[in-house]
């Protein structure tokens, strides 16, 4: 049965469909147009497509009653209340926890008490073992430094060490992770795990990747969290050699700078941002500041996924840490994965699906939101679910663009183009940005009328700049 993607989307994607750039795709092969247009859209090219929806369930353990899940994740979120993690707009929530925060906190410093400590050393003396950590942050809270945030690097930044190493399959690593709980280091294992499994069987295979399998040890500890991870196999490795060098940090910046100039601020294609360096402009009323944008890079190649995880994670527990407002508060992250720019199979399907379960994993859905962007991006055309952090679907596109359409009737095919573009980038980009101002954006504007004016402008008949033109200067950004 065919469904229209975004009427699922409403009920689970809510925060993410905020924004004009930020809501509900697949995978384009790039052409660079050269024939005369018959429209601003360019038939010769398909801007959408139909691409699967993957799904990672998420462990709920046997020794974990509901009633303790419950009380864990409320323990959580009282926590992030009280500690400013979890921002509510205009609101005056009591984060009064009834004793259950005091007690959180109790457990932890029971757990990591010296004998503990010294008699999980000596059980893994025999193997490469090591302590979760908090990475130094200057001029930040240290009560948003949170520690599920910080597991999550850790997690991601071990399985990323192991997957650089030569490979064998009898070597043993392990992880302790103080910081969180049992049931948040399984659902970490599982996230993993289920990328081994689909990376080796599915179409998004790379060759030379390195499987490693993830799973809690509890041989020695049922409460504090341990990781034990080891390698399954290597993939085939394709002996192919890449004869191009790769962008640097600086030069990413630089390029997606002049994409956010261009086409964000230029063009108002996202009302909230009038800056290259800012964003939140418009909603100080509404409780959210103005503040920095945060510009990262990663240079994970696909065959290193988990580098690319840790490289994200780490970003994002550093935007919480500098908090969302004043000279140091960052708004959103724009992180560019310049390896990832010819696998948007890839990109869009395995690896968001991979950071929809992360922030599901550490219940972080109300605090961020993510959002995927490429230089081949497409339009979902509305036969499946697309997913976490995707542009809103063709037949959505098509019923407000022509709900308020203001000149000449446009072809689907030209509405996917709008779509489209809106999500082009130089390289592949994560862009992350707080639950907040995605909820403060939502009550300010109108999607319909917004996202109808966008698409006339990028690519309508009488007045859009027109695919042509938007190729080139993506281009052009390429080479900055």
């Amino acid at each position: 049965e065919n469904v229209d993607a975004t009427t699922l989307n409403d009920a689970t994607q809510t925060h993410i469909e905020l924004n004009p750039l930020l809501s509900n795709s697949s995978e384009y092969s790039p052409k660079i147009e050269t024939k005369a247009h018959i429209s601003n859209a360019d038939t010769t090219t398909v801007y959408s497509s139909t691409f699967p929806r993957y799904s990672i369930p998420l462990t709920i353990l046997d020794s974990v009653s509901k009633d303790e899940i419950k009380k864990e994740a409320e323990q959580r979120r009282q926590r992030r209340l009280r500690n400013g993690v979890i921002v509510k707009l205009n609101s005056a929530s009591s984060v009064s926890d009834n004793g259950l925060l005091g007690r959180l906190i109790k457990n932890g410093m029971e757990i990591l008490t010296t004998s503990t400590k010294a008699k999980l050393e000596k059980a893994y003396s025999g193997y490469p073992f090591h302590w979760a950590i908090s990475r130094p942050k200057e001029n930040c809270d240290p009560l948003l430094v949170d520690q599920d945030f910080e597991t999550a690097v850790n997690f991601w930044r071990m399985a990323a060490d192991i997957s650089k190493q030569k490979v064998n399959e009898n070597k043993r690593w392990y992880l302790a992770l103080p910081g969180t709980t049992i049931s948040v280091a399984q659902n970490l294992c599982d996230i993993l795990n289920w990328y081994a499994g689909n990376i080796a069987k599915s179409n998004n295979r790379v060759d030379g990747a390195i499987i490693i399998d993830a799973r809690l040890d509890t041989t020695y500890s049922n409460s504090l969290p341990v990781i034990e991870f080891a390698v399954e196999y290597q993939l085939h490795e394709n002996q192919t050699i890449t004869s191009y060098r790769q962008p640097t940090a600086k030069e990413t910046e630089k390029r997606t700078k002049s994409w956010v100039q261009r086409l964000l601020v230029k063009f108002s294609i996202c009302p909230f941002t009038k800056s290259e360096v800012k964003s939140g402009q418009g909603l100080g009323d509404l409780g959210v500041p103005v503040a920095n944008i945060l510009y990262r890079h990663s240079d994970a190649s696909a065959t290193n996924v988990c580098a690319l995880m840790a490289d994200t994670w780490e970003a994002i527990s550093d935007m919480i840490a500098a908090g969302p407002s004043g000279k140091e508060g960052v708004s959103s992250i724009l992180l560019s994965a310049p390896e990832f720019d010819d696998k948007f199979d890839l990109w869009s399907g395995p690896v968001f699906a991979m950071l929809e379960a992360g922030v599901g994993a550490i219940q972080a859905e109300e605090i961020i939101g993510i959002v995927c962007f490429h230089p081949k991006y497409e339009t979902p055309d509305g036969q499946t679910f697309p997913g976490f952090g995707h542009m809103h679907s063709l037949p959505r596109l098509k019923k407000w663009y022509n709900q308020f359409r203001s000149s000449g009737e446009l072809t689907d095919n030209e509405i996917a183009a709008g779509g489209a573009w809106m999500r082009r980038t130089p390289h592949a980009v994560i862009n992350v940005l707080r639950a907040e101002q995605l909820e403060a954006a939502e009550g300010r504007r109108e999607s319909g009328m917004l996202y109808e004016r966008n698409i006339r402008i990028l690519v309508g008949r009488d007045e859009g700049i027109g695919s042509e033109r938007l190729e080139e200067e993506l281009i052009r950004e390429q080479s900055l």
